[in-house]
């Protein structure tokens, strides 16, 4: 099974390639360039390193949120456009789920956090058990004032922090541990990792059937349900 595997959901992107649970290539960057820009690069990079043509892919994988939502939208259509023409599967990764993938023989409770801005973070956790990874805490946005005794509310233990905030929120959070400089970001040879999981589990979708996951309204959507409240 060939899978392309595509992230664009914080100021990172890349793509990657995969064969029968293989890595085959990965097309990384965070160049300060908008995905609108480098993500399409990326793909061809990846696939002509690989050797694999557009039409050969059976999955095409992409992280559905949560995000950066003009991030994510990008992704989402480049993915859902070369699916709808080669007619091949999707697979919708959680942000929060690839962000974990290199951590699943860790052995470890793993918070993982993304910014959400105004001093919050979308959040969720896992536990590697066994080579698997259990969700141990539905997805949610927190303050950073809640996130001071998660381990307390939710008991995980000695959590590793990863994700784009995860050096911050690991120095206040008891008893956690910043994973490092590598897993601040998704790389979409984990994408690739995770969508094998969901393949083998059933978990495709069509293009059509593709769908972003965010956890909450956008900043313009939120300014403009205040305005018209203001107004009325």
């Amino acid at each position: 099974m060939i899978i392309l595997g595509v992230d664009s959901s914080s100021a990172a992107g890349s793509a990657a390639v995969s064969r029968d649970g293989e890595l085959l290539y990965e097309a990384y960057a965070n160049e300060g360039l908008t995905h609108s820009q480098t993500l399409l690069v990326r793909c061809d990079e990846a696939l002509r390193a690989a050797g694999i043509r557009p039409g050969d892919v059976d999955v095409f994988a992409v992280t559905s949120g949560p995000g950066s939502f003009t991030g994510l939208r990008i992704g989402m259509g480049l993915v859902k456009g070369m699916a709808f023409a080669t007619g091949a599967r999707c697979a919708g990764v959680s942000t929060f789920l690839a962000l974990a993938e290199p951590l699943r023989d860790s052995g470890r409770d793993i918070l993982t956090v993304l910014d959400a801005r105004q001093k919050r973070a979308y959040c969720s956790a896992y536990r590697s058990v066994n080579g698997e990874l259990t969700k141990v805490m539905d997805e949610c946005v927190l303050s950073f004032t809640e996130l001071n005794d998660i381990c307390g509310k939710t008991g995980l233990t000695a959590p590793l922090v990863v994700g784009d905030i995860s050096m911050e929120v690991s120095s206040f959070v008891d008893g956690a541990e910043y994973a490092g400089d590598d897993l601040r970001y998704v790389h979409a040879g984990y994408v690739c990792e995770a969508a094998s999981v969901m393949a083998d589990r059933g978990l495709l979708f069509s293009a059509e059937e593709l769908r972003p996951f965010y956890l909450q309204l956008s900043q313009a959507e939120r300014n403009r349900i205040q305005r018209d409240q203001e107004e009325n």
